[in-house]
């Protein structure tokens, strides 16, 4: 049998409630199973997701050194594929996410990584109305990032890079947040990022962080709007090993 030529590398830490929804969604996609692998890369979980991975249908990696970077990383090294995909262990993939994500990379030598765009699943406190409006603010927020600092639209839930690209780079072992952003920034040496329509859905955990639905609006303008129009302006070059920025904004 012929290696698989796309690889779908998962991070997972304590996610044994979400991580067997998430590998179901992707074992049922549109491109032929044997054209793709799964790679979840356990990190230190301290509740039942080692054990749930090793039933599913997957490769099962054991990432020892605490951080999404190094779990990344690892799983960008073990890979087989030569396109890789990046997804997160509490997100739904529709049936055509793997084939739309890797066709704008096998087709056009041109684009070095692409990525798509998420949507929060409805729940008591964050109804469709209500997230209708965050998700207005954010596509117009991704929008205006992509003419001059795409890589700021990528996020580890949805993106891709071929992956001997990627290893030539490597994923900023720093404990802290924009790895992925970090990636797409240094990835854009070898061609341009492209937004790919292949909307992926996650849970609101990482809203309610910030609260109500309220508090989660105000906090995002209150973060964005200072940085408006500096996101028109172009980035001035730099090692992203080094430098202090995010590398990508929240979710």
């Amino acid at each position: 049998m012929a290696a698989p030529f796309v690889s779908v590398v998962i991070p997972a830490y304590n996610e044994g409630k979400n991580i067997a929804k998430t590998i179901a969604s992707l074992m049922n996609q549109t491109m032929p199973s044997g054209d793709f692998e799964i790679l979840v890369v356990d990190n230190n979980s301290t509740d039942e997701t080692w054990e749930i991975i090793k039933q599913l249908p997957v490769r099962a990696l054991k990432q020892i050194i605490q951080g999404v970077a190094h779990a990344r990383q690892l799983g960008l090294e073990e890979a087989v594929g030569k396109y890789i995909l990046n997804a997160d262990a509490d997100a739904y993939y529709p049936r055509e996410w793997i084939a739309r994500m890797s066709r704008p990379l096998i087709e056009d030598d041109k684009i070095s990584c692409v990525y798509s765009k998420h949507r929060f699943l409805p729940e008591p406190g964050f109804s469709r109305s209500k997230l209708f409006i965050l998700h207005t603010m954010r596509d117009i927020m991704v929008y205006i990032k992509s003419f001059k600092r795409p890589w700021l639209n990528c996020l580890g839930m949805s993106m891709g890079y071929r992956r001997e690209q990627a290893l030539a780079i490597g994923f900023d072992p720093r404990s802290l947040r924009g790895e992925d952003g970090r990636l797409a920034y240094d990835l854009t040496r070898y061609g341009r990022i492209k937004q790919v329509n292949a909307y992926v859905f996650t849970h609101v955990r990482t809203l309610k962080q910030d609260g109500n639905m309220f508090m989660v609006i105000y906090k995002r303008i209150k973060r964005e709007l200072p940085n408006l129009f500096v996101n028109l302006t172009n980035l001035k070059d730099h090692d992203t090993k080094t430098s202090t920025n995010s590398g990508r904004p929240e979710k």
